[in-house]
């Protein structure tokens, strides 16, 4: 039987870089990158329970920590994160043996395509000046055009990006994440687990 992987992310900047992703790696040829129509935990917890019914083996969700700082969202992702993420489900009678993992990236997603180019821990207020500092290295805009127009593992590429880089300074960031408590990415790990890595 062959693993089957879903991997949700949170608005459509994941779901474009995904797509463009199967493009190039034989091995996610068989993803099917999903993000919510709305960015609420309930959808997101609704988008989970559809893929465990599906019948995937694998739930990766990409989750970007830049607006659940503080109050309500903080909160529901808390509680969000402890009912799913690590967990087994198994209904061996309905066929479904499902495993649940959550990467963060803080602030977002775009602090791993900065990684394409270049390690960094500043410290980022905003999500707006993680896209600001990729779109000096690159002329990276988050817009839905700008997602259909240039696809973005290969838009990154052109530019003298890496993924490989990108997957080695994300881990490099989580080496010191505890202690720092920000600018760090999970997305290295979740590549790797997806067979994504340098041939020596």
């Amino acid at each position: 039987m062959k693993e089957t992987f879903i991997i949700i992310g949170e608005g459509p900047t994941e779901y474009f870089f995904l797509t463009s992703l199967k493009d190039e790696f034989r091995t996610l040829q068989n993803i099917d990158p999903q993000y919510p129509k709305h960015t609420s935990m309930a959808e997101l917890e609704l988008k989970i329970k559809n893929a465990i019914d599906q019948g995937y083996n694998h739930v990766y969700c990409m989750i970007d920590l830049d607006n659940k700082k503080e109050g309500k969202n903080k909160c529901d992702y808390v509680n969000l994160k402890k009912k799913y993420h690590g967990k087994h489900i198994s209904k061996p009678k309905k066929g479904i043996d499902c495993r649940i993992e959550f990467f963060e990236t803080e602030r977002c997603t775009e602090l791993f395509f900065l990684y394409y180019f270049k390690y960094t821990t500043k410290l980022y207020n905003h999500s707006n000046e993680v896209e600001a500092d990729l779109g000096k290295e690159c002329g990276y805009m988050k817009t839905t055009e700008f997602f259909r127009k240039h696809p973005l593992h290969q838009f990154f590429t052109k530019q003298g990006g890496s993924i490989y880089d990108a997957i080695s300074n994300a881990e490099k960031s989580m080496e010191t994440a505890e202690e720092r408590g920000y600018t760090f990415s999970e997305l290295g790990k979740m590549f790797k687990k997806l067979g994504i890595e340098q041939q020596d």
